[in-house]
């Protein structure tokens, strides 16, 4: 039998998705943290800059917005009303179990079903920012416990940051919803536009949600906004660039069990017979 048979016949078809992941997360989180590491410094600056210009100038202004944002100026009720029950389904839909699985799910099937790498990457991608976006923001939510909106305007709680708390009340800073749906759009954006700006526009959907509904202040999902940039840039970058990349250990190069190599060996010598 010819050697060259093998490498063609061999296909593995039953390899789970978690493996077949597994892989282009390595492959993904080596670049991203290559372009964190050479960009670390522009990233600190940047990242002081916009969190000081968020508590200097929109913190203060949270209520002012919040009422812009909310419509509070417009007289017809029922339109109000009808948005306000809007912004709850959204705001459901938008969770990490919804948008973003959804979102994710959908870019791995596209990639299975045109045989692109480069897709199921993006997949990838879009999971990982939106796991690591997420958690930083309840890392800071549980820590800093600022109030909602709902917490200040129902139950009189005043605006502050009252140090670590659970209470579902005192989890306003930043929005977790908000820093996972652009979590799994970003790096979409940054690597295919043509599906990224979609996305982005529905996680934007989610954003106004989340305030529109009195779940929180406006410097809650900026601040929300740039973890996920933060995360999102670097991984959408890395998918670029690893666009003609293999990654080490890919499924597709594993070595087939007994009984596969028999039947590619039956195959091949039925080719050369």
């Amino acid at each position: 039998m010819s050697s060259s048979i093998a490498p063609r016949c061999i296909r593995l078809k039953r390899v789970p998705v978690t493996l077949k992941m597994w892989p282009d997360i390595r492959l993904l989180w080596s670049e991203m943290v290559g372009v964190m590491s050479r960009h670390r410094w522009k990233m600190a600056a940047a990242t002081v800059i916009v969190v000081g210009l968020v508590f200097a100038f929109l913190v203060p202004r949270d209520a002012e917005v919040l009422k812009v944002v909310q419509l509070k100026q417009m007289p017809n009720r029922e339109l109000r009303q009808d948005l306000k029950e809007l912004s709850g389904e959204i705001g459901k839909w938008g969770d990490f179990g919804g948008y973003n699985l959804v979102l994710v799910i959908g870019v791995w099937m596209a990639g299975r079903l045109f045989k692109s790498r480069y897709f199921q990457r993006l997949a990838v991608a879009s999971m990982l920012c939106a796991v690591f976006a997420g958690l930083v923001a309840n890392v800071f939510r549980f820590s800093v416990g600022r109030p909602r909106p709902n917490a200040i305007a129902k139950k009189g709680v005043a605006d502050g940051w009252y140090g670590p708390q659970v209470k579902w009340d005192f989890n306003s800073f930043p929005s977790g919803h908000t820093a996972t749906a652009f979590g799994s759009s970003i790096p979409l954006a940054v690597a295919m536009p043509v599906v990224g700006v979609p996305a982005l526009l529905c996680a934007t959907s989610v954003c106004w949600a989340r305030m529109y509904g009195n779940q929180h202040h406006p410097s809650d999902v900026a601040v929300a906004i740039w973890i996920a940039v933060l995360f999102g840039v670097p991984l959408g970058l890395a998918v670029r660039r690893s666009r003609f990349k293999k990654a080490a250990g890919d499924p597709e190069d594993a070595v087939v069990s007994e009984d596969d190599e028999d039947e590619v060996v039956e195959a091949g010598e039925a080719r050369v017979g």
